[in-house]
């Protein structure tokens, strides 16, 4: 097997990163089992079927159904798609759980108190409604939050 490394270094270094991922794809032969060698990359199609769907809010698995593309595949492309500008970076599980957390002590102060709808309201589970409670030092009994 040929080592391609240190040729794909040398068209990065002279013609960019998208030219010498151009040159690798021509190197190498996929095996195809029967369909067109074009079905393992994006066209250009998929692409903006890719930033369209992004962009409405659809999620990862939903978009791998849809374009036939698997999960890795669709985070490598929306990495790429971000780096250049034209999708927004996504944002991390962390801040998510941030902003979750937040919510959930806001609707507690307004006297929710049902685990069940604050859930719902903020767009998680219950067991991470048991998890925010416990983390921000308030209790839980018979699926309500007690203050």
């Amino acid at each position: 097997m040929t080592n391609y490394a240190t040729g794909f270094c040398i068209v990065e270094r002279s013609r960019g990163f998208e030219e010498a991922c151009t040159w690798m794809q021509k190197k190498l032969k996929p095996e195809t089992a029967g369909g067109e060698e074009s079905d393992h990359f994006w066209s250009e199609s998929q692409t903006k079927a890719l930033i369209t769907m992004l962009s409405d809010g659809y999620g990862i698995d939903e978009i791998s159904a849809k374009l036939g593309k698997t999960k890795l595949q669709i985070y490598a492309k929306r990495r790429l798609l971000a780096s250049n500008g034209v999708v927004s970076k996504p944002v991390p599980p962390s801040e998510i759980k941030k902003q979750r957390k937040g919510q959930f002590i806001e609707l507690v102060e307004q006297g929710e108190n049902n685990v069940k709808l604050i859930a719902d309201k903020i767009g998680c589970s219950t067991t991470a409604v048991y998890e925010y409670a416990k983390e921000t030092g308030y209790e839980i009994k018979s699926g309500r939050v007690i203050i």
